[in-house]
């Protein structure tokens, strides 16, 4: 014990630059420095070594050291070989009306290495019977990695309040020193300059300008890093002199609320770096456990994963084959918790959508996104329990592995089909794999489509500005490129240059901010004019944000839309926040033979963030 205090504090201190033996002899965890290559021979993996006192655990794998705080769960230092990668200390957080943290937490080691021949290390620190809910973070550390592992168990027993949870995440803050390029994904992988760099808050508030030095004039923005739920497994920053990766790594997204399209933080300027548990941006639901319901929810797992390497793309190529590792090894076998359900109390579901639309018979489910959820609310508004997604092939096959055994509801929705398929009374048995065979979606129909504007993808990426728009301020270009609002007319106009991603607000002279007036142009034909019933105008909104629309066919007052979600994307940089629909009736009577006019009417103005981002528009006669 003693031995650990004096190490305890030698950490502490500056290093001088040559010291690995120095520090080898007074850490005493034989902790091996790593080989400078990515395709160098990794070493033997050696036992996980875990030593305490009264203050800390310390857990250790000859390749890196962790450092646990027992008095608030949280990891002080993280070292690879010598290198101490926090700037620091990481911390689990939870919102419910104000930010929570583990406080004075209850310690234990349900796997001691100690006692387990170095096999695994696992602590635990506990939080119960204060506020809403009992938190449990886990850290757990195995032989061979160049990780630490973690998973948090949120719980709600019947005799507790209502607990309503906005957001929760494990935050880790990087070494200035040792750090300076992000990587999200392909698109953001960029240097960005140090933490005490001078910044001005733009507005929103999350919007920085930077004011002095070689960055001056730079903007940056958390939202810009944010990204869908769905298909993304890994996140982290990376050194260039330092030649240095550290990475938030996971397997599954069965934990997160909203689906796959739902979208959350991942890593941002000051070295920050994130794994969201669960989050209510972009007009994702709230976690609610009502007064008196028992609910429990596994999130995670997850590891902060260290690499090295000569270059920052070959970092987060090794980053990404280890994120595909943990895919195909989920669920994760060296979990032993009583809410985590193992291989055998899961089953799997597979089957082959195909989508029969007459009036577009190129329409396919190739790439499509198939899911198990609640029965309801809408899959994008569910938070307290599981859900299982998959991109199925080419040819619309689907093979959902791994889903907690329950009953679901079947859901499906793909790029260029408006709407989405369901299938209820979905079973997953425990052990088994169902085979639903061939599934038929035909998409709903009014009548002839007479026009179309748009893709049906749920987003808004077609439109001018959709392909790149996470840049602050993109709403103040509209008074300048559509001088007179948008007009569309169909045949002629493009939608990639004429349809503006977002309709947004104006300010006038006066300074005070309006709603503004799109308007269609069409041809219309005899035969739609006289053939009585209703023709149907299809929208479908990739966000919408404390906007009333209301709809005229040429001068007649169609509808007047409320209540729709709200999202705030457009001003946090996205191009889709809430998908919903609604159909638009009117008497086919109102339009004529010749040129005919819809008008799309955003009646609510007094901010910026005040608007309406359009998925698809179809029109579809008798």
């Amino acid at each position: 014990m003693k031995h650990l205090i004096m190490t305890y504090f030698i950490m502490t201190k500056t290093r001088p630059r040559h010291s690995i033996s120095r520090a080898r002899l007074l850490a005493g965890l034989a902790v091996l420095p790593l080989c400078a290559s990515l395709h160098a021979s990794p070493p033997a993996a050696r036992p996980v070594a875990l030593e305490e006192d009264a203050k800390a655990i310390v857990l250790s794998n000859g390749l890196v050291r962790a450092e646990l705080d027992r008095a608030s769960g949280n990891l002080v230092r993280l070292w690879l070989g010598e290198r101490q990668v926090l700037s620091n200390p990481s911390y689990l957080d939870w919102h419910t009306g104000g930010s929570q943290r583990l406080a004075r937490p209850a310690v234990s080691i349900p796997a001691d290495p100690r006692a387990n021949g170095g096999a695994k290390a696992e602590v635990v620190f506990a939080q119960q019977g204060r506020g809403e809910i009992d938190v449990a973070l886990h850290y757990v550390m195995l032989p061979g990695e160049r990780a630490l592992r973690m998973f948090a168990v949120f719980s709600h027993p019947a005799d507790r309040r209502e607990f309503r949870m906005a957001q929760a995440r494990y935050v880790t803050r990087l070494s200035d020193k040792l750090f300076e390029t992000v990587s999200v994904d392909a698109e953001r992988f960029r240097e960005l300059p140090p933490f005490d760099t001078p910044v001005e808050a733009l507005g929103p508030k999350e919007s920085l300008r930077f004011t002095a030095g070689p960055w001056q004039g730079g903007i940056t923005d958390k939202y810009h890093y944010f990204t869908d739920a769905g298909g993304h497994f890994v996140h982290g920053w990376t050194g260039k002199d330092s030649k240095l990766g550290c990475w938030i790594v996971y397997g599954s997204t069965e934990d997160q609320n909203g689906g796959p399209t739902r979208q959350h933080n991942t890593a941002h300027w000051q070295r920050i770096l994130l794994k969201i548990l669960a989050c209510s941006h972009y007009g994702a639901p709230n976690t609610v456990a009502p007064a008196g319901r028992v609910w429990e929810k596994v999130y995670g797992p997850w590891m902060l994963y260290l690499n090295e390497g000569d270059a920052p793309a070959a970092l987060r190529a090794d980053a990404e084959r280890q994120a595909a590792a943990e895919r195909a090894a989920w669920p994760a076998a060296w979990i032993e918790h009583p809410a985590f359900a193992g291989a055998a109390e899961r089953g799997g579901v597979r089957g082959r959508l195909v989508v029969r639309d007459p009036q577009a018979p190129g329409a396919s489910a190739a790439g499509a996104w198939v899911g198990l959820a609640e029965p309801s609310p809408d899959w994008q508004q569910q938070a307290l329990n599981y859900q299982h997604w998959v991109r199925a092939d080419a040819q619309g096959r689907f093979s959902i592995p791994a889903a907690r055994a329950g009953g679901y509801t079947l859901y499906a929705f793909v790029g260029g089909v408006l709407g989405e398929f369901r299938r209820a009374g979905i079973v997953v048995t425990a052990g088994g794999a169902s085979d639903l065979g061939e599934l038929v979606w035909t998409p709903g129909r009014h009548g002839r489509q007479l026009w179309e504007i748009g893709t049906a993808d749920r987003t808004a990426k077609e439109f001018r500005h959709g392909d790149d728009h996470r840049h602050w301020g993109l709403w103040l270009k509209y008074p300048r490129e559509f001088p007179e609002d948008v007009v569309f007319t169909i045949g002629q106009s493009d939608w990639r240059r004429d349809w503006n991603y977002a309709q947004v607000t104006r300010a006038g002279t006066d300074g005070r901010h309006r709603g503004t007036t799109w308007r269609v142009l069409f041809d219309g034909d005899e035969a739609a004019a006289k053939a009585g019933g209703d023709a149907v105008l299809r929208l479908a909104f990739a966000g919408t944000h404390g906007a009333v629309l209301r709809v005229l066919v040429n001068g007649r007052e169609a509808a007047v839309l409320r209540d729709f979600p709200g999202d705030n994307a457009m001003i946090r940089a996205g191009i889709h926040g809430q998908y919903s629909a609604r159909d638009v009736r009117f008497p086919s009577g109102w339009l004529r033979a010749g040129r005919n006019e819809i008008a799309l009417e955003q009646q609510e103005g007094g901010a910026p963030a005040k608007y309406i981002m359009y998925d698809y528009l179809r029109l579809e006669v008798p």
